[in-house]
């Protein structure tokens, strides 16, 4: 590996250039290592970029001819969500904050359930099938933009899990806004310090899995069979073939469905916390992992997070801005150098904005 600049290694692949952005070579190699195998995609575009800390990597791909399942991480949907009143002002001590929000919360997460036919209505509508059933508000849209996804594509099986997934394990942590770090960024945002700020994680969880399963052995099978020419341990599809086509639609219909199951989290804790910490309000929103770009190239997301340039996201108790790096991708996991620097604005792949100062979190 060569070492090109501060904190970015390079590396020869297969098919193409791996770029790694680390805190030192040791983790770096270790994160090359991992990833070497995505090198290996048919058509790929140099580079393939990874990011990685000692505890987590993830990685972007492109190609321009083929579409590869395990290269892409199951997909999920993050929202930021800020209330109009201070932590000091929510009537309940710093160290029980999350377990009020627990308490009075998670059982409004059971209020709505879905049969199969909800199931496909949220995996082809995603955020706008939500608002339909009154889930989000109007100016909520422009944050869960669906994707063009065919929830036929997915299959049965996942579908069915669908409908025990949608109430299923969420992720929700609490801060209070800390140290402003970009005044202009965080007044476009409307954080202030001392705000309470609230981070809500929804997976596809077992109708991703199956789905991905599912369209990898159908690839598979292909590349067995010598109709595909790929790799066997890296199987992948010609864009211009159905199967390929059939599991970017079901991908993107994932997506989708995340967009819903997020809904519901903050439908949830708007009901369960108005009288507590006033409106709560969505002020970012973040795709990780699935597939990206449009016809001609497909973008491979494993642990990345959606991000071109200005786009928010949080990554590790960081409000951060999107340089549009890595076709577009950031890594929703952080690291902070000894000396008290971020990983990732070192690198250039994000901005600090605010810096979030932790209250609890539950799965």
């Amino acid at each position: 590996m060569d070492h090109s600049e501060e904190f970015v290694w390079l590396a020869d692949g297969d098919e193409a250039e791996v770029s790694v952005v680390a805190p030192d070579e040791g983790t770096a190699r270790a994160a090359f290592e991992r990833a070497s195998f995505v090198a290996r995609l048919p058509g790929a575009v140099s580079p393939v970029y990874v990011a990685a800390t000692p505890r987590k990597a993830g990685c972007a791909a492109v190609s321009t001819t083929h579409a590869a399942p395990d290269i892409v991480s199951v997909p999920s949907r993050s929202v930021l969500l800020v209330a109009d009143t201070p932590v000091g002002n929510l009537g309940v001590p710093r160290d029980e904050v999350m377990n009020e929000v627990l308490r009075v919360g998670l059982p409004e997460l059971s209020v709505l359930r879905l049969n199969a036919a909800g199931v496909g209505r949220m995996c082809g509508f995603g955020g706008e099938a939500a608002a339909e059933d009154g889930l989000i508000e109007e100016e909520d849209l422009a944050f869960l933009t669906p994707l063009s996804g065919d929830p036929d594509t997915l299959g049965r099986r996942a579908v069915s899990a669908g409908e025990r997934e949608w109430n299923g394990r969420v992720e929700i942590k609490l801060y209070e806004v800390g140290d402003i770090l970009d005044s202009e960024g965080a007044e476009s945002l409307g954080l202030e310090a001392g705000m309470l700020a609230v981070e809500v994680g929804a997976g596809a969880g077992e109708l991703g899995r199956i789905s991905t399963s599912l369209h990898r052995e159908r690839i598979s099978a292909r590349v067995e069979s010598g109709e595909f020419d790929s790799s066997g341990d890296l199987p992948a599809a010609p864009l211009e073939t159905e199967e390929a086509r059939d599991f970017l639609s079901a991908s993107r219909a994932a997506a989708n469905f995340t967009d819903g199951r997020a809904a519901l989290v903050v439908y949830a804790l708007r009901r369960a916390l108005r009288e507590m910490a006033g409106r709560l309000d969505v002020r970012a929103a973040w795709r990780v992992g699935g597939v990206g770009g449009t016809e001609g190239f497909v973008v491979h997301r494993r642990r990345f997070a959606e991000a071109g340039e200005g786009d928010v996201l949080v990554s590790d108790g960081v409000v951060a801005g999107g340089v549009g790096t890595m076709y577009a991708n950031a890594p929703p996991f952080g690291e902070y150098l000894e000396d008290g620097r971020w990983l990732w604005e070192e690198a250039g792949l994000l901005g600090r904005w605010v810096d979030l100062d932790f209250l609890g979190g539950e799965g």
